[in-house]
């Protein structure tokens, strides 16, 4: 495979923090731009550490330093939410007006470790303000359950959502929830079913996996040998590794290049 085509890619999942239970060192934002140094990456979407573990609304704030501070590589915010509660956070839709106005490209939720059930009322409108605004939401197979995605992807198709961490036994459900749900995608975090990428592909279904590592939590390496080592197509491979990310992305990396110059 020429090199031109593992090179380019958008990390569509790492996390500046620390874990304390984690193997892998600490991701901040020298490492992360090390990381995109090492194998020529165009930009990733970056996340904390602090809105999973520790503040769900404050760690937002770290995310966007990061990204800010590495616009020039195409380095974008990934923010978290809540549900509304008295002195933690007041409004959804003025946190997505936020992001909007900040120039943050998605929203992770945690609902499993944060305590709450992911198809509240309030839920339904964050998840509306998002599909309006064309922010995707990201969420780890670890927090949900499929009849959790199937209910969002069922009452707002026009939200993207990028399914994490499904590990190796999913691909049976994954398989129907995708079929069903045009807009439900799954990034490359801990996908490790044997040629699960390929079997996927093979199904028409490559425009919905996007490149993911997991920096900060897993060896990155384990990703990128995954696409760089398939038996995939050259066109495969960048759509994969680039060109899904620039569809539900693009509109951020844009504005983020114009604001930028064009150095983005």
């Amino acid at each position: 495979m020429p090199d031109d085509v593992t090179t380019g890619w958008f990390d569509a999942r790492i996390v500046t923090g620390a874990h304390p239970a984690s193997l892998v060192p600490r991701s901040d934002r020298d490492a992360i731009a090390a990381h995109l140094d090492i194998y020529a990456m165009s930009g990733a979407l970056v996340s904390a550490m602090a809105s999973w573990l520790h503040d769900p609304v404050g760690g937002n704030a770290e995310a966007t330093a990061v990204a800010h501070s590495l616009a020039d590589r195409g380095v974008l915010a990934c923010w978290t939410a809540v549900p509304p509660t008295p002195g933690e956070l007041q409004s959804l839709d003025a946190l997505v007006d936020q992001a909007v106005a900040e120039g943050v490209a998605a929203f992770r939720l945690h609902p499993r470790s944060h305590g709450y059930s992911p198809v509240t009322t309030a839920m339904h409108e964050f998840y509306a303000a998002l599909a309006a605004n064309g922010l995707p939401l990201c969420v780890d197979f670890t927090e949900v359950d499929w009849h959790h995605l199937d209910h969002i992807a069922t009452r707002f198709p026009a939200l993207p959502i990028v399914v994490s961490s499904l590990g190796y036994r999913q691909l049976r459900n994954l398989w129907a929830a995708i079929r069903d749900h045009e807009n439900l995608y799954v990034d490359l975090v801990d996908f490790a079913g044997h040629q699960a990428i390929e079997w996927l592909a093979a199904r028409g279904l490559a425009d919905r996996v996007l490149f993911a590592t997991g920096l900060g939590l897993r060896d990155p390496g384990e990703s990128i040998v995954r696409l760089a080592w398939s038996g995939l197509d050259d066109d495969t491979v960048a759509r994969i590794g680039v060109g899904n990310a620039d569809r539900l992305f693009g509109v951020r990396r844009t504005a983020m290049a114009e604001q930028l110059g064009g150095r983005a």
